[in-house]
């Protein structure tokens, strides 16, 4: 009876502690997607649960121009006002009063003012485009780029060229007057379309010269490549290692065993200067050819093969004749399939997802990798887009999730008869 209920005691810490890593491990991808939907100036207000404003729908505001007196001469009427409320302004007579209302009238100025466009331009690197609809209309609308030094704007002037209102301007806002047009006030001139955030923030991310397929391409060859490379002459080297019985067999185990030990910042300022004495540099060879033979990748299949592998099945291939690479190839990768499969998603991911060595080893950015163009977006001298840069993270790991798809049913598999020594 004790034992029973000690059992469902583990069992239900187990579950806890599952849930809770399952929890650690979600959290970070939840913040990173719900951050995608959200600009950069939501982002600065803090961590949020919920996707942004307007995450996926768009908005439109229209502008209409509307201008005011100077605050000293509007701090004169609100303090008249003040006074007669307070009966301070009793003494006044009603000429006196007449008088400070016509002064006032005057200081406010006219109903109508002249539009002047300021860094809108048509020409060279332009912020202003012009289309004629199908009614024959022209329209205008404003071309602001993300990484746009100038500031396109409508300012509205006095007849004596005194500034009355300006307004910046938005990409895609539209303009309803021309410049040097006289309007009135309270007349609409602009009307600015909010994209959705996730449009925005892809804009954001593909509008600075990123070239998120290019990157795309670039670290799916790599991983691709990679990830056969390795569990293809990992899987040999464990097969060699675990069949054949030769000097120095325990020698080479030990050495595999401690290049795991070894961080790989050990070795990689060594690794660069072979790399460069080889004039390897900003080439893939470096990012590929290293994982043909990794030590974690080897231990992992060998222990599998422990578990699963029955010689009598190698000498049967041998009697009917088969080389030995036919039977690693025909015989033995079937068989072995499951932890192949568990090694290929954490070989994949570990690709994809370095950043490290192609920073230092990729020079072109036409070479670059996807993690490496995400961190470029960094590099932006006038504003750093956020939104577009989690909305890249989020991206790049959409292959991943379809790779995992793919080939997670073989991981509980090759995980679980890994450790099983029969």
């Amino acid at each position: 009876m004790i034992g029973s209920k000690h059992s469902t005691i583990k069992r239900y810490l187990i579950h806890a502690l599952m849930l809770f890593l399952g929890l650690v491990a979600i959290v970070p991808v939840y913040v990173l997607l719900i951050n995608a939907t959200r600009t950069t100036e939501q982002i600065n207000e803090g961590i949020s649960i919920l996707p942004g404003r307007g995450a996926f729908n768009s908005s439109s505001e229209e502008i209409h121009a509307y201008w005011t007196t100077a605050i000293a001469e509007r701090e004169n009427i609100e303090a008249f006002e003040a006074a007669e409320a307070s009966g301070e302004g009793e003494e006044l007579t009603e000429e006196e009063i007449e008088e400070l209302l016509k002064k006032a009238g005057r200081q406010l100025g006219e109903n109508n003012g002249i539009v002047v466009y300021l860094d809108l331009v048509i020409g060279n690197n332009p912020t202003l485009r012009e289309t004629v609809n199908a009614n024959g209309v022209t329209e205008r609308f404003v071309i602001r780029s993300l990484t746009e030094s100038r500031s396109p704007r409508i300012a509205i002037l006095n007849g004596e060229g005194d500034l009355l209102a300006n307004y910046n301007l938005f990409n895609n806002s539209q303009i309803y007057v021309e410049d040097g047009e006289i309007i009135e006030k309270g007349q609409m001139i602009v009307r600015t379309v909010t994209l959705p955030n996730v449009l925005h923030n892809w804009r954001a991310l593909t509008g600075r010269g990123f070239k998120i397929w290019q990157g795309f391409g670039n670290s799916a060859f790599i991983a691709i490549c990679a990830t056969l490379l390795s569990i293809y002459f990992s899987a040999m080297t464990a097969y060699g290692l675990h069949i054949y019985r030769f000097k120095g067999r325990a020698v080479i185990w030990g050495v595999i065993l401690l290049i795991m030990m070894l961080p790989g910042s050990l070795t990689f300022i060594g690794f660069y200067q072979l790399m460069a004495s080889w004039k390897l540099t900003d080439t893939y060879f470096p990012l590929i050819l290293p994982g043909i033979a990794a030590a974690a990748t080897v231990l992992f299949i060998r222990q599998y093969m422990s578990s699963v592998l029955n010689k009598e099945l190698i000498d049967a291939a041998r009697i009917d004749g088969a080389g030995e690479l036919s039977i690693f190839n025909i015989v033995i990768l079937p068989v072995i399939i499951p932890a192949l499969a568990a090694q290929a998603i954490f070989t994949f991911v570990g690709s994809w997802n370095n950043y490290l060595i192609p920073a230092v080893i990729i020079s072109s950015q036409e070479k670059a990798t996807l993690p490496m163009m995400i961190m470029y977006l960094r590099g932006d001298i006038y504003r750093t887009e956020f939104g577009g840069i989690y909305l890249g993270i989020a991206a790049s790991i959409i292959p991943i999730i379809i790779f995992y798809s793919f080939m997670s049913r073989y991981i509980i598999s090759g995980i679980t008869m890994g450790g099983i020594k029969e």
